[in-house]
């Protein structure tokens, strides 16, 4: 064989092994996809996020699985994507009722330092 048919056979059997790596790398993402989903969830749920919100996140998870098991790989990305912004919403709207409930407390607090000082409703 010459350098030029070595070449054209080295170039070849490159492009051939093009949409087998790209297979390999799609279902790849949809893993790393489904793992950063399951890892939100897990996150939201022990920031306690409502339920309600919970059920969004693992609605979108289970159809992230499905599409996955079918190996449609971008569309298990996609629904995976979707389930860790769902769980990233639910942690932040439970941290957000915690944060305002936690305000409202102290401002409660306040209100009662300044009844016993005598200040009333003044700053």
């Amino acid at each position: 064989m010459d350098m030029n048919t070595t070449t054209r056979a080295l170039m070849l059997g490159a492009l051939l092994l093009l949409p087998l790596s790209s297979h390999a790398f799609e279902r790849k993402d949809a893993e790393l996809a489904m793992t950063e989903a399951g890892t939100a969830l897990q996150t939201a749920e022990r920031a306690d996020a409502a339920p309600p919100d919970m059920n969004i996140a693992h609605d979108m998870l289970s159809n992230a699985q499905a599409a996955y098991d079918r190996h449609h790989w971008q569309e298990s990305v996609f629904f995976a994507e979707n389930a860790r912004a769902d769980a990233d919403l639910a942690a932040a709207r439970s941290r957000q009722h915690r944060a305002e409930a936690a305000t409202a407390e102290i401002e409660r607090s306040v209100r009662a330092l300044r009844d016993q000082t005598g200040n009333g409703g003044q700053p």
